[in-house]
């Protein structure tokens, strides 16, 4: 979900983005084309049956328009007429690549159909994967933009990051991941373009992992991170040199009969005029007008599909834009002149021999990992990705496990893997050849603009009493500082409430081992209330410091021991509350448990959170040492009752995208010092937006309280624009206790209705009502975390 949150914020450019797939914008006269290396490059193998013309088939690119290119193969396959050799830019190498690999049209489909091509929209690394560390991030600053710092303030060069992508053409090119894989070998003889940014040339791929060169095909300036040849050359979408590869199977492939798919513009609009982007879009296209029409003389059938009324961020249109190539197929040759079609169209028998001599040159799956050799990354790092691979060795190579294996490496998000697949060099004097393609090859790198890195997160709440609440918070954290796995995190929030802390988590083992000194400063108003009256003015000033040690089990579960010192100024500034001021010290032994159990960080679909806290406040001025409980639990659970009776792919595909319409919200907290006296600042309290909504910003102070929510929200209306992520009506009930010493314990309940607008910063916008008991009732409005 936080994937497609960006995603969605940057559609509109993605539509900008997606002419670079579609329109060259590099003067033809600047580009220098260049192959792949073709040492011991075998022949391109005869096509069945023999004696006729070799048919080719060039697929341009258009993001999510390219699925059109799906349909055009299931008309072919359907008519039984051949394709020999195939090409691809972009989103055309992609669909191509599968083709060429073996999959079927109906196997393709399925996975757009499922939405699997969602999974390449990865603008952070998917909360599951995200280490203990990273997840709590995720959870305080939600959907942020990481600014890196390495070499000044800089964004990220790409939306999406390697990751999804990679894992993506991994899984769905298994077997094609090898480092001297011929693409005349594939059951289709292969090629895919790429552009080469340090040269300013076309770079046509034709040996190699598949997985690299379509990764570097697809690669779309800005919105993909550019590929890193094995020359330190930086490749990115060929769609910029040569979106319609015509000229690669004349000339290369040596196809004598041309099939092109053009995926059709629609003509100028309003739109168009009235923006930026709308007007990048137009002037690219003038662009590639002469250099498409020159591709496309090359071609001796042009299939054009009518794509004007979609764009290439529409993935979710996968059914009707494979419809469109399908008709778009059928339409056109049925304008073929019958001797020409004879001479395409293959009878049942020959249609035969063609698929099962495409079968017989798949390649078979790679040996068993034997050898495991890791680049790129410091010793610590590259040791790390050893010791994740070990158990996967004797074992046949399995793409999607030696993924699982290296995302514990990558879950801090500063260290980004791939890898390959090649055949081990003998032993020096060894007279036994080795395995082939049994040995593993892990690639690390990392990211140029950090760490460190700077995430910023507003929150802002208000209701119709006379205070409000707006903070502007930063966190800065610096990965790998003094260590694999240790970090400095620093946190600044300035606005109602002024909050600086600083920790340093040095990670003691790999099996998760830490010890975590840390300190704080807090500054803050604190608003005095009697019968819904602020009666007083106070201003708390905290000083903290302590260490904690512990152990993090995993991603999700952390268990840690701390000690903290807080020293505290609680002083008047209006009014008169009756209470005297303070100033002094108090210690604290804490033990904490953590588990973390969401599915998102940004108010997940579904999962649990749960955070325990049991220890002593104790050597406190003004106050009596006193056991401390902290308990917090959250629950989330999603559905959709008009799911029933939909088919099974249907169902899949909803769950792949969290298509749930209902959204059932439940949480509880309690906080005691089980009835005993302690001063004002270390009192716990209730009040204002989302913690008894009908009441004023923590109207109640006490030494015990508990607070319960519960919310259901339904979807009002859908993200159909691209720009926000849907609109959700809610309604709930709250109810929370609280009491102390000198007061007899407070019930207060109320009932909250109002609106939730995800933006696609991850940030919610709540608009909201509330009626509670004792004539408690406010309107609020909040920007940030909702539930």
């Amino acid at each position: 979900m936080p994937g497609k949150r960006l995603a969605s914020l940057l559609s509109m450019l993605m539509l900008c983005a997606t002419v670079w797939s579609q329109k060259p914008s590099v003067n033809p006269g600047l580009t220098l084309t260049a192959s792949v290396p073709v040492a011991n490059e075998s022949a391109l193998p005869s096509v069945v049956p023999p004696h006729r013309q070799v048919i080719g088939l060039a697929l341009e690119g258009g993001g999510a328009l390219g699925l059109a290119h799906i349909g055009v193969l299931a008309w072919l396959e359907a008519r039984h007429i051949p394709v020999d050799r195939i090409t691809g830019t972009s989103m055309g190498s992609l669909i191509g690549g599968l083709f060429a690999t073996g999959r079927n049209p109906a196997e393709i489909g399925k996975l757009a159909f499922l939405q699997s091509f969602d999974s390449v929209s990865s603008t952070e690394i998917p909360y599951a994967d995200a280490s203990f560390r990273r997840r709590q991030d995720r959870h305080d600053f939600p959907m942020t933009i990481p600014i890196g710092l390495k070499h000044g303030p800089a964004l990220p060069t790409s939306i999406f990051l390697n990751n999804g992508i990679g894992e993506f053409l991994s899984t769905q090119f298994k077997g094609y991941d090898r480092q001297d894989l011929d693409f005349n070998r594939m059951p289709i003889p292969f090629r895919c373009v790429a552009t080469d940014l340090t040269t300013l040339g076309q770079v046509n791929f034709s040996r190699g992992p598949l997985t690299k060169a379509v990764r570097a095909s697809i690669s779309i300036p800005g919105v993909f991170p550019p590929v890193q040849d094995d020359n330190g050359d930086y490749l990115v979408d060929g769609g910029l040199l040569d979106n319609l590869p015509t000229d690669i199977l004349k000339q290369e492939l040596h196809a004598d009969f041309i099939v092109a798919v053009h995926l059709v513009d629609g003509s100028l609009s309003s739109n168009d005029t009235s923006s930026m982007v709308g007007l990048l879009h137009r002037a690219s296209i003038a662009s590639i007008v002469r250099d498409e029409a020159r591709a496309e003389t090359l071609a001796d059938i042009v299939i054009s599909v009518p794509v004007q009324d979609f764009n290439g961020t529409q993935y979710d249109k996968a059914n009707k834009l494979i419809a469109l190539g399908y008709n778009a197929a059928k339409q056109r040759f049925a304008n073929v002149r019958p001797e020409v079609m004879k001479a395409l169209v293959l009878n049942d028998e020959d249609w035969k021999a063609y698929v099962a001599a495409r079968k017989q040159r798949m390649l078979n799956q790679p040996a068993q990992l034997l050898r495991v050799r890791v680049e790129g990354g410091t010793p610590a790092e590259e040791n790390q990705a050893r010791a994740d691979l070990k158990p996967l060795q004797g074992h046949p190579i399995n793409e999607t496990q030696i993924f699982n294996a290296l995302k514990p490496l990558q879950a801090n998000s500063a260290i980004v893997s791939t890898y390959e697949v090649f055949t081990p060099q003998p032993a020096p004097g060894s007279t036994t050849s080795p395995t082939p393609d049994s040995g593993v090859v892990v690639h690390l790198s990392h990211d140029n603009l950090g760490p460190p890195y700077l995430l910023v997160n507003p929150q802002v709440a208000a209701s119709t009493s006379d205070v409000s609440r707006a903070e502007l918070a930063f966190r800065l954290i610096d990965q790998n500082l003094g260590g694999f796995g240790s970090e400095l995190r620093a946190n600044i929030q300035v606005g109602y409430m002024t909050d600086l802390s600083a920790e340093y988590y040095s990670l003691l083992s790999p099996r998760g081992y830490f010890l975590r000194p840390f300190s704080e400063i807090v500054r803050k108003p604190v608003p005095i209330w009697a019968d819904q009256k602020r009666i007083a003015d106070r201003f708390e000033q905290d000083l903290d410091i302590g260490l904690a040690a512990g152990r993090t089990f995993s991603n999700r579960l952390q268990l840690s021991a701390e000690w903290r010192l807080q020293d505290s100024r609680w002083s008047l500034q209006t009014g008169s509350d009756g209470a005297p001021n303070f100033s002094g010290t108090a210690q604290s032994s804490l033990i904490h448990i953590n588990l973390d159990g969401d599915v998102d960080g940004f108010n997940s679909p579904d999962g649990f959170r749960l955070s325990a806290t049991a220890g002593a406040l104790y050597r406190t001025a003004g106050g009596t040492n006193a056991p401390l409980v902290l308990l917090n639990l959250s629950r989330s659970l999603s559905f959709d009752p008009t799911l029933n009776g939909h088919k099974e792919e249907e169902l899949a595909r909803r769950k792949n995208r969290k298509e749930k319409a209902d959204i059932l919200l439940m949480s509880g907290e309690v906080n005691s010092y089980l009835r005993n006296n302690v001063a004002q600042p270390f009192r716990f309290t209730l009040g204002g937006p989302l913690r008894l909504s009908a009441s004023s910003f923590e109207e109640y102070r006490g030494t015990d309280m508990y607070l319960v929510r519960t919310a259901m929200l339904r979807r009002i209306r859908p993200d159909s624009d691209g720009l926000w992520m849907g609109l959700y009506g809610f309604f709930g009930y709250e109810a929370g206790e609280i009491w102390s010493p000198e007061v007899h314990a407070l019930l207060r309940q109320d009932g909250t209705i109002g609106l939730v607008e995800s933006t696609p910063l991850g940030l919610n916008i709540t608009l909201g009502g509330s009626v509670g008991d004792a004539g408690h009732r406010k309107a609020f409005i909040t920007l940030g975390r909702w539930f």
